[in-house]
């Protein structure tokens, strides 16, 4: 494909100037010998002999123009015009007859296309022959004229000056214009990156801030999850313990992905992406999403088996959490969400998310991806902008279909890969551990205490024995002291030594004992690795037994 610059267009335009001016000049000559021939005191043979060879040079040059020689058909453009005129002031009476006006056009034509400097030495070379040609009419040492002075002679030379000054201007001021044009382009493609630049700062301060509060915000809710679970064991069932603790989980869940959507958006996207299978993550959805949207509103799937693409697992997830989160709003008073997978006759995989809601008004449809932009008193505005961006993330597109008081759909499609040509992530069996069997040993290393505590409850109730420590010194040196445990799990971000520190000198020292790295704020693709595993926090009890499940299996 060939680029065209700038330069390029400019001389583009000199030559189709030039050449435009060429035919003015060869129609004018025509014209102004058919003139001349009106004149009484013309000769024919004088007429044809001054006239032809104009028309003649003037063919040649635009020979030269075509081939794109255009500052040398400038030059010689004016050159040979100017010695036209240099002719006429020397054999036909002199200064006489506005003949020597016509420089002008020589000196505009050679400015216009070459430039100033250009133009001023001819504008010089002019003033100076004419000066010699005055010198030599005053002195009677005027070479013999070929012609007498005439009115219509005179009348023919002012009109050839005005047609080519005015042809000549009309070039110069429509060049201007389109170069205006174009500079006002520019500038406005200069104030969209600049303020796309400002909006990748504020999103960039956004995940900062977020990156740096998330931790220990997801830390809380890890706590305040946990405590709720072990509630829910202990306190009697009735319905207003129920309640509470639903809102509790509601509320955490809440929390939680409102610290996603920051993190995501502040966040570069995941570059290492894995064949995933789009039905089954749905489906294990299924069971989670309930706890998020509430009692009133029912989820319905329907999917196809071999819907795989090429994505980050957690980031469909996300897709998938805020869609729903979106639907739940749309239905204050109840409804049903139906999820389906397929794929289409040309081989995408589609997922559709359809819900019985309000409905989203025109004016609104068309800013829904907008990032900060959101209709809803509480709302980020960023859990659309970031299933648009993720959705572009896995070579995907988004559309939406609303009808107000009837509902919406959103339709993703994604290209589809072959189940084989990698491992296909699916949701792992979850395996109870009874409290009476040998129950698997883990390794716990965090170095808050609350927490630490919270996440030891939760893993006694998986079913494990567990071990805790600080960070990751204390978890190694106990593993180099020989004590044996089936899995560790450890926080990313610890002081010391850090999970991820912990996992890789684990995989020389200790490689067959899995590791599974929890964090609220880490890229978990950034994580990934043999005999690894991350859990997100909050951390679900159902996501933390399969990632250890699927480790040990």
């Amino acid at each position: 494909m060939t680029t065209v610059t700038g330069a390029d267009e400019e001389n583009r335009r000199k030559a189709t100037m030039l050449l435009g001016l060429v035919r003015t000049m060869a129609l004018v000559a025509l014209l102004a010998a058919i003139a001349s021939l009106f004149d009484p005191i013309s000769d024919v043979t004088i007429v044809a002999g001054f006239y032809g060879p104009i028309l003649a040079a003037l063919l040649g040059i635009a020979a030269l123009l075509r081939r794109g020689l255009v500052v040398v058909g400038a030059w010689i453009t004016s050159i040979f015009f100017w010695l036209v005129i240099a002719v006429v002031t020397l054999f036909f009476c002199g200064l006489q007859g506005q003949n020597a006006a016509t420089f002008a056009v020589s000196v505009l034509l050679i400015g216009v296309v070459v430039g100033g400097r250009a133009a001023l030495m001819l504008a010089v070379g002019s003033s100076l022959w004419c000066g010699l040609v005055a010198a030599l009419e005053l002195s009677g040492h005027l070479p013999p004229q070929l012609g007498q002075y005439s009115p219509i002679s005179a009348w023919i030379a002012v009109t050839v000056m005005l047609i080519l000054t005015g042809f000549l201007l009309h070039c110069s001021l429509d060049s201007l214009q389109r170069m205006h044009g174009r500079e006002q382009a520019a500038a406005r493609d200069r104030d969209q990156a600049l303020r796309r630049s400002i909006q990748a700062q504020k999103l960039e301060v956004v995940g900062t801030l977020a990156s740096g509060i998330a931790h220990d915000f997801n830390n809380l809710l890890t706590v305040i999850s946990g405590a709720a679970g072990v509630l829910r064991d202990n306190v009697e069932p009735t319905a207003e313990n129920t309640e509470v603790l639903d809102d509790l989980d509601t509320a955490t869940a809440r929390a939680a992905l409102m610290t996603k959507q920051l993190l995501a958006f502040g966040r570069p996207p995941a570059t290492r992406l894995v064949p995933v299978d789009l039905g089954s993550l749905v489906l294990a959805s299924k069971a989670m999403l309930p706890r998020l949207l509430g009692s009133s509103i029912r989820v319905e799937t329907d999917t196809e088996p071999g819907c795989t693409l090429m994505a980050d697992p957690a980031g469909l997830e996300q897709i998938l959490l805020n869609l729903a989160v979106n639907a739940r709003d749309a239905m204050p008073t109840g409804g049903v969400l139906r999820l389906v997978v397929r794929r289409d006759p040309v081989g995408e995989v589609v997922l559709s998310a359809s819900d019985t809601g309000v409905g989203i008004a025109a004016p609104i449809l068309e800013r829904i991806f907008d990032p900060f932009f959101t209709t809803k008193s509480n709302g980020t505005g960023l859990g659309l902008a970031t299933v648009r961006d993720r959705v572009t993330q896995f070579s995907g597109s988004v559309s939406v279909v609303s009808v107000v008081d009837q509902g919406t759909t959103f339709t993703l499609r994604f290209p589809s890969v072959v189940a084989n040509t990698g491992e296909v992530v699916r949701p792992a069996t979850v395996v109870s551990h009874s409290q009476d069997s040998n129950r698997p040993r883990v390794l716990l290393a965090k170095d808050d205490p609350l927490v630490r505590r919270a996440t030891g409850r939760l893993l006694e109730t998986l079913g494990f024995e567990v071990a805790a420590v600080a960070d990751g010194a204390e978890a190694l040196g106990l593993l180099d002291a020989g004590a044996g445990f089936a899995c560790v799990v450890t926080d990313v971000m610890m002081p010391r030594m850090d999970g991820e520190a912990l996992a890789s000198t684990m995989a020389q020292r200790h490689p067959q004992i899995p590791v599974v790295l929890v964090s609220g704020n880490a890229d978990p693709v950034g994580l990934a690795g043999p005999g690894r595993a991350f859990v997100a926090k909050p951390i679900d009890p159902d996501q933390l037994s399969r990632a250890i499940d699927r480790l040990l299996a």
